[in-house]
């Protein structure tokens, strides 16, 4: 067996540390973008700032990228299920959901389903008017508006009756 120094090759004599540096995140990995994008779909793209969650799951798919607002859209005019797409239920957008809910911008009503509460209307309106921040998103969100009903959210996803 051979010894260790024989094979890590030379020492190194002079003094080193390591320094931890910031690691750059996604957007959509934060919970920040998350629950602002929440926020702005319910209060722009949802009839009364309520939503199922399935609805909210669909629609933030849709949000993500530039790529998925394309497919979303065409999708959507087409009416055929959005399966092809892979939108995925993520565990990250239900977190947020969670932290809204803690931090009093939404309230659970009727089971599955969210709605604004005043204090998430307040922030959601305060993001509207800054037009330095999530303009895609606002943008998108608008275009869309309130044409993703409930049942057209789960046609969408599962294809039931599309003919």
């Amino acid at each position: 067996m051979l010894e260790p120094e024989e094979t890590t090759g030379a020492k190194i004599d002079i003094p080193f540390r390591f320094k931890r540096r910031p690691l750059a995140i996604a957007p959509d990995f934060r919970k920040d973008w998350k629950i602002s994008v929440l926020l702005l779909i319910l209060d722009i793209s949802s009839r009364g700032g309520k939503s199922s969650l399935k609805r909210l799951h669909v629609i933030n798919w849709a949000v993500r990228s530039e790529r998925h607002q394309r497919q979303f859209e065409e999708t959507k005019d087409a009416d055929s299920p959005l399966f092809a797409f892979k939108v995925r239920f993520e565990p990250a957008f239900s977190r947020a959901v969670e932290f809204a809910e803690a931090q009093k911008l939404i309230s659970w009503i009727e089971g599955d389903r969210v709605q604004l509460t005043q204090t998430g209307r307040t922030l959601a309106e305060t993001i509207k008017r800054n037009d330095e921040i999530l303009k895609p998103e606002k943008d998108f969100l608008t275009r869309v508006g309130k044409t993703v009903t409930e049942p057209g959210a789960v046609r969408l996803l599962t294809g039931e009756g599309i003919a």
